[in-house]
């Protein structure tokens, strides 16, 4: 059996720094989960959903960079890779409408005004030099949020769309490529 090509971890680098800049904001006993909780099965404490619900190669941000020569081969490229999250809040208990926790200063919407300010104050994630950050509308791609909403139990709540382009590195596959020692050129008359 073969030992599988080596993958670039850029990705879960962004995950482990997007994390970190969470926690920075967040009280300790609010959970970080970066999946989406089950709706039949809510957890018993306070929880931030970080879902990455797509990934692809972002064309707008791709440059036209050649790649380096070094030692009879081209080091490899980069391209650079969007990675979309949905970020919710999934408070322990459940708040029904018109009671205290449904005020302005309710914990669901002091709990998201520290998950936006760390994102907006972490646009460069620490340790992913390149790394370009946003918050976005909701993407078509998520068709209606009324239908994601259906899919966790018709219980909406604020959420936020969240989008990091990373560079990552294209798998080195060790071509070797005889350098160009010297260039001619002719011209031909017709």
């Amino acid at each position: 059996m073969s030992t599988p090509i080596p993958s670039d971890m850029s990705i879960i680098v962004v995950n482990e720094a997007l994390n970190d800049a969470l926690r920075e904001y967040l009280d300790a006993n609010i959970q970080i989960l970066f999946d989406l909780p089950d709706p039949d099965n809510l957890p018993a404490e306070p929880v931030i959903s970080v879902f990455l619900y797509d990934l692809h190669e972002d064309l707008r941000l791709n440059t036209a960079e050649s790649r380096q020569y070094s030692q009879g081969k081209f080091v490899p490229g980069n391209i650079n890779v969007c990675c979309n999250y949905l970020i919710t809040y999934w408070d322990a208990q459940a708040v029904s409408s018109g009671g205290p926790g449904s005020g302005p200063r309710n914990q669901a919407m002091v709990v998201m005004n520290q998950v936006m300010n760390a994102l907006i104050n972490h646009r460069q994630l620490a340790g992913i030099p390149g790394a370009f950050t946003r918050v976005m509308p909701p993407k078509e791609e998520l068709n209606s949020l009324g239908n994601f909403w259906q899919s966790l139990g018709n219980k909406p709540r604020l959420v936020l769309n969240y989008s990091v382009t990373v560079p990552v590195s294209l798998t080195d596959i060790n071509d070797v490529v005889p350098p160009v020692k010297s260039v001619q050129n002719q011209v031909d008359k017709m």
